[in-house]
């Protein structure tokens, strides 16, 4: 084991093989089978380690504030509904809701708030199936959001999969930093 992986804290771990993954996803929608295998592969292998970053997170502010038991499964908007509203509490679930607000269909021009949610919501459609849906010179990327009694699809599309990953990464990392800094002024 190197030195610079044992002194590496595990959410620095996590971010960086994230970003390694980023970097090997095209600006172009890849036309061979070949290239489509490699660009799903590193895709989820992206999401996989984002989301990673994320638990640790929500780890991170449930031993500060004590909301579930440590050996619970929860999920970001339980920690976020279960925290106060006063003070660092209040500040971390703002900080929640801004990047991981469910997207609003009749608004799905400005997604920015949605982000993450978008983030996980990739991850979770990875772990049960392809996520990578070629359309001509675009890939597209469809969720559905539960809106009470019925279920309606967003979808969103783009030609250079490598900016749509990048732009998700970098809200990652402004979530985390906001985050930390909440939980170091606490």
């Amino acid at each position: 084991m190197s030195a610079h992986y044992q002194n590496m804290d595990e959410l620095d771990f996590k971010l960086e093989r994230a970003e390694k993954f980023l970097s090997k996803i095209p600006k172009i929608v890849p036309k061979r089978k070949k290239e489509l295998e490699r660009l799903e592969e590193n895709s989820e292998a992206f999401l996989f380690f984002s989301t990673s970053a994320i638990e640790i997170i929500k780890r991170k502010i449930n031993e500060r504030f004590k909301i579930f038991d440590s050996q619970n499964v929860y999920y970001i908007h339980g920690l976020r509904k279960n925290l106060l509203n006063s003070g660092s509490q209040r500040a971390i679930k703002d900080t929640i809701t801004k990047y991981f607000s469910t997207p609003e269909i009749n608004h799905n021009k400005n997604i920015a708030k949605s982000e993450l949610w978008i983030l996980q919501t990739l991850r979770n459609q990875a772990m049960h199936g392809k996520i990578i849906k070629p359309s001509k010179s675009f890939l597209e990327f469809s969720f559905t959001i539960h809106n009470g009694k019925r279920n309606q699809v967003f979808s969103q599309r783009t030609r250079n999969p490598n900016r749509f990953f990048k732009k998700t990464f970098q809200n990652l990392e402004k979530f985390i930093d906001q985050i930390i800094s909440i939980l170091e002024k606490s």
